[in-house]
Formats: C-alpha cells, sequence, structure tokens
C-alpha cells in the first residue's frame, strides 16, 4: 500500500463569466481506478491499494467495494490501458441517500486521465464523450455509471443563475441534490448546495 492521495481538490465556481457544462455533484467518496505495469489499482482517499492487496486492505475499503471489487476487478483489469486512469465517485456513504431506481451503480464516473510513475494524474478530461478511450474494447462496463449531465450554457453564470437552474434541476429530479461540477474548457469547480445533508446557500471559499 502507498500513502498518497492523488485527485486534487476541486476549487468551488467564482461565478464570473464564460462557456460551461454542468453536471451533477454526487455526494460520494473520491474514487480512482488505474493501471500500470499490467496490474490494476484503486486509489480511495490518501491511499493508493494494488487489486493484490484487497483482502489485507479489507478493513480500510469503502463500504460495499471489497465485493463490488471481487465481481468486476477481473474485467476493469483487463479492460484499462496501461496508464490510463478513470476518475469517479463512490456512493452510499455520503449524506444523501440515492434511489436505485435511479442510481443503479455503485460507482459514477466523472473524468479520464493518465498516470505517471510517481503515481500523479495528468490529462486530465471531463468531457463524457471521451470517456470510451481508456477501455481497450472502447466501451465503458455495464456496472460503471456516468455521473449525470445537468445543462449546456453558452455563458458562465452568475450565483442567481446557478441558484434558479438548481431549484428547476431539483424539482425535475424530484430529490436532493448536493450540487453541480461546473466544467469550462476542461477546467473544473463547484457549486455546492448541500452540507452534511443540509441546503445551504452557495459560497466561493472551502471546499
Amino acid at each position: 500500500m502507498i500513502k498518497k492521495e492523488i485527485y486534487p481538490k476541486t476549487k468551488r465556481v467564482s461565478c464570473k463569466g464564460d462557456k460551461v457544462y454542468l453536471t451533477e455533484k454526487i455526494d460520494g467518496s473520491n474514487l480512482v481506478f488505474f493501471k500500470k505495469d499490467d496490474k490494476l489499482y484503486f486509489a480511495q482517499r490518501n491511499n493508493i491499494i494494488c487489486i493484490d492487496e484487497i483482502e489485507e486492505q479489507k478493513g480500510m475499503l469503502y463500504k460495499g467495494l471489497y465485493q463490488w471489487l471481487l465481481d468486476n476487478k477481473d474485467i476493469l483489469e483487463a479492460e484499462l490501458h496501461n496508464n490510463s486512469a478513470i476518475c469517479g465517485e463512490w456512493i452510499g456513504m455520503g449524506c444523501l441517500k440515492y434511489n436505485v431506481d435511479e442510481f443503479d451503480k455503485r460507482w459514477y464516473m466523472f473524468a479520464k486521465a493518465n498516470i505517471d510513475d510517481d503515481y500523479n494524474l495528468y490529462n486530465l478530461i471531463y468531457d463524457h464523450e471521451l470517456f470510451i478511450y481508456p477501455f481497450v474494447s472502447q466501451e465503458i462496463p455495464n456496472f460503471i455509471g456516468i455521473v449525470p449531465e445537468v445543462t449546456e450554457l453558452i455563458n458562465l453564470p452568475n450565483k442567481e443563475q446557478l441558484d434558479s437552474i438548481y431549484e428547476k434541476y431539483t424539482n425535475k429530479v424530484n430529490r436532493n441534490v448536493e450540487g453541480f461540477v461546473i466544467n469550462y474548457k476542461n477546467i473544473i469547480s463547484k457549486y455546492v448546495r448541500m452540507k452534511n445533508g443540509q441546503l445551504k446557500e452557495h459560497f466561493d471559499r472551502g471546499e
């Protein structure tokens, strides 16, 4: 096991001008899978774990992850290209509860990337249309979900516009939503409305 957190913190959106894509911010736990030297690894919080270590590290894994890995690790190891990474959220451990009719996967992908020899991510890409390329078959396995798309806008919205989009979206999906991830020219920031399960006003500071 390697002690290292590889996925960078996401900044809050500053709400100042230009074109964007909005996706739903999932209330989950960050989880990255990557392949290096023909071996599958995954990174949760600040730990990088080789798939061969899951038995000895079983007690520290996210809730439900151990069995999910047993079920899917062979496909992931065969399908991922070497030095490719897929980044996402593991659901079921946050304050928000997701209906299995709408969220029938445990892990939802939001980015693809590459991994260097020092276990750092680079070439992070958030375009959903490109998510097939880390996989040998160029098909996303059926046990992997994709974070929901909210809307596409011509200009970066201000806080009042984001508040309006949030209200309309939550009414449409009829459930609580943690917030949005805003993708502007492949640079992401976040608009957060729920903290610890409680509805809050978005502000520009904080993680």
